[in-house]
């Protein structure tokens, strides 16, 4: 049996802008998650290290981080990684690794304000934090 399997603890590097594919009439959110990793270096000095993840979500799922998920909120992202290949404007193949978003967690607390214009299934899953696709 094969595994394909990411699980990110980051915050959000921009608020999200919701898209709608066409074709299949299914909303579409792109965003990117960093994380952060503290280490030691041969001096033994502390050093940070930022890592980018891009993450897509389809559907309610990414309806609700369209509308909750704002710049600089920690979030649990569980999915799996896909890469594509595309070709840029000079016609070389680019390739780019992505995480499939199957579920999240909002890990702060959400303000009342933003539940105010959730629907109820909306603000229960605010409230309880995960989200299931």
């Amino acid at each position: 049996m094969d595994l394909n399997k990411v699980m990110l603890i980051g915050r959000s590097t921009n608020n999200l802008q919701v898209k709608m594919i066409e074709s299949t009439r299914t909303s579409v959110v792109n965003f990117t998650i960093v994380t952060n990793r503290k280490f030691k270096n041969k001096e033994g000095n502390m050093m940070e290290d930022a890592e980018y993840h891009r993450c897509v979500a389809y559907g309610k799922g990414a309806e609700v981080l369209g509308k909750y998920l704002t710049k600089g909120k920690k979030t649990y992202i569980e999915g799996r990684l896909r890469t594509r290949k595309r070709q840029d404007s000079e016609g070389a193949e680019r390739f780019f690794t992505e995480v499939i978003v199957d579920s999240f967690i909002f890990l702060e607390s959400t303000k009342e304000g933003e539940i105010e214009g959730a629907t109820m299934a909306e603000a229960e899953e605010l409230l309880y934090g995960e989200i299931p696709f």
